[in-house]
């Protein structure tokens, strides 16, 4: 049996993000986000990232408009892949909200304009169109 340590509220994502590990050579990755916090994210990738790893995560994957700073907490195998849990850090309450309240607008996107069911080009759509705008102002 675990023990949720979670603080927030865990909101369900369905978006492919870029993940880089900073300070590292190793080239950009697409991921998938699983799910995201007030407090952090989870994501699939086919890096094996480590315990305290700093990663930058670029909203949408292609031509990222925001970069979402975070440092891993877990990292687990999963087929050939890994799932990962990250916690945000430099990041003010503020812009936090924000980024609940951005994860709020996509979800309502993806559901008007889907008709073919890919959340994940819905997603990429409403921040490629209205993330940096959304963003701006909340450091």
């Amino acid at each position: 049996m675990s023990i949720e340590l979670r603080e927030s509220e865990r909101l369900d994502a369905s978006y492919i993000v870029m993940v880089r590990l900073v300070n590292s050579k190793q080239s950009d990755n697409a991921a998938n986000m699983t799910n995201l916090s007030r407090g952090g994210l989870c994501f699939v990738t086919t890096l094996n990232l480590r315990q305290g790893d700093k990663v930058d995560i670029d909203l949408p994957s292609a031509q990222p408009v925001a970069t979402l700073k975070a440092r891993v907490i877990w990292c687990r195998p999963q087929r050939d892949k890994f799932s990962v849990g990250a916690e945000f850090v430099e990041m003010s309450d503020a812009r936090r909200a924000r980024i609940i309240e951005m994860h709020r607008a996509i979800g309502t996107y993806q559901k008007m304009n889907n008709p073919s069911g890919d959340t994940q080009q819905a997603a990429a759509e409403w921040l490629s169109l209205h993330a940096e705008k959304f963003l701006a102002g909340t450091p």
